[in-house]
């Protein structure tokens, strides 16, 4: 069997007190046909520094960009492999044996896009739980996986790439255009990902459910049902951002621990 060139593509913005974990989860896998490729954004931290220490990334840019999915497609066309995954800084992968797992045990031909779980990790609560890929049918108002989970062919990124004119919800449009002109998603039963919340969709919540409106609206997806399930989507996210603020620490870490959606 012949392996799939596998390029891991981190893009960072002044975030060099995580970016070297970052690189060095990258670097422990296992998978003998990888290529990693860093693309910063001209940070002005020692973002820069930190990368240098690094000889094995195999390719690197710091230079002012317009934003990080600007940065994902700047990553996705100087990458050269069959399939690209985005463990951006910050992001781990699970464990060295994540990609050896997918792909030296298992054949992907005919499939687009491959994906699994996900480690999510709350550190202010100080909870961590799995956060489980879901089936195609959660589309179109929710991914199946965090992107920190996606591994897709560098053909379809390249034909469908990230728009720059959304800000967060990028990526959720990136699969909802791959889905609608037929490409093949597969689900693996592992996790591949870590990552912590905090980032900009859990800071702006509802500027990421109206992006998705509108990428909905411009798609023609949106039913009644899609409709009044976005209206929930949006009223359950300023109740809970409320209920956050007033419960008592130990009561949200046990709701984040146990409850069995996201």
């Amino acid at each position: 069997m012949i392996l799939p060139k596998i390029s891991v593509v981190t893009i960072n913005y002044n975030m060099g007190n995580e970016l070297a974990g970052t690189i060095e989860s990258v670097l422990a896998q296992d998978y003998p046909n990888l290529e990693y490729i860093v693309v910063d954004g001209g940070s002005t931290d020692n973002s820069v520094e930190v990368i240098k220490q690094y000889p094995r990334i195999n390719y690197w840019i710091s230079e002012r960009d317009k934003g990080r999915y600007y940065a994902m497609n700047k990553g996705v066309r100087a990458a050269t492999g069959d399939w690209v995954i985005f463990i951006n800084s910050g992001d781990r992968f699970h464990d060295p044996a994540v990609v050896t797992d997918v792909f030296r045990q298992e054949d992907h031909s005919g499939t687009d896009l491959v994906y699994g779980h996900v480690l999510r990790r709350y550190p202010s609560e100080g909870v961590e739980r799995v956060i489980p890929a879901q089936t195609l049918a959660t589309l179109p108002l929710r991914m199946p996986c965090s992107h920190q989970s996606l591994f897709a062919r560098r053909s379809l990124l390249l034909e469908h790439s990230f728009s720059s004119e959304l800000s967060i919800a990028a990526d959720h449009d990136f699969m909802l255009r791959a889905i609608h002109t037929g490409s093949q998603f597969k689900k693996v039963e592992r996790t591949i990902s870590i990552f912590s919340t905090g980032g900009i969709s859990d800071r702006q919540r509802l500027e990421a459910l109206r992006q998705i409106y509108a990428v909905l609206r411009r798609l023609d997806l949106l039913t009644w049902r899609v409709r009044v399930t976005h209206a929930t989507m949006v009223a359950r996210a300023l109740f809970g951002a409320r209920m956050k603020q007033i419960m008592p620490r130990p009561m949200t870490a046990w709701i984040l621990k146990h409850k069995t959606f996201d």
